[in-house]
């Protein structure tokens, strides 16, 4: 039997575990797809979707943030996956999903607790990022996927987002700007 995680879950994104019980099972009964929500410790009513988060608050990006994590990371658990694509969740009626159970590190946000808190963090779009400069290392979320990224003895001091078709991060460094692909891909751990 799977462990239980959504008490993990609701404490961590500090909701009541009904609710957190509820969203699950509005999005179990969706295919992944969209959940619906009318709750005081969600800013009211509001809607998501995998890439979209639409709450009564809608200038609140800590809100959308936090919708956002909370539905994508009960998202992947639902669907056995490590994203919240929208492409990810389309496969045959009836197929089962990759794997019932997902353990997800807890932290005091969307990133593992052992980072501790970034020194920067934020939102471009639907893409997260933390910066951890004693560790060296930049996290980025899109969807449930979190990836690593070593920024060697580059210190980070902003960011942008370039339009387009790349639609990709740019960060602001002490050697100037420096783009997301740029970067060494390294394990999360």
């Amino acid at each position: 039997m799977a462990k239980d995680v959504i008490p993990e879950i609701a404490n961590r994104y500090q909701l009541p575990v009904p609710l957190v019980r509820s969203l699950y099972r509005q999005l179990a009964d969706s295919g992944c797809r969209m959940v619906q929500f009318d709750s005081p410790e969600l800013g009211g009513p509001g809607q998501w979707m995998p890439g979209m988060v639409m709450v009564s608050r809608w200038n609140d990006h800590q809100l959308k943030a936090r919708v956002d994590g909370l539905c994508s990371e009960l998202t992947a658990i639902i669907c056995g996956s490590d994203t919240a694509s929208p492409a990810a969740f389309r496969r045959p009626p009836g197929t089962p999903p990759a794997a019932a159970h997902v353990d997800l590190p807890a932290g005091e946000s969307w990133w593992p607790a052992p980072f501790g808190q970034p020194a920067a963090s934020g939102e471009q779009n639907g893409v997260r990022y933390a910066y951890f400069p004693n560790q060296n290392r930049l996290l980025v979320q899109q969807g449930a996927r979190i990836d690593a990224f070593d920024t060697a003895d580059v210190q980070l001091s902003g960011v942008s987002q370039q339009q387009g078709h790349t639609r990709s991060l740019l960060f602001q460094s002490d050697h100037g700007p420096v783009a997301l692909e740029q970067l060494k891909c390294v394990p999360l751990a």
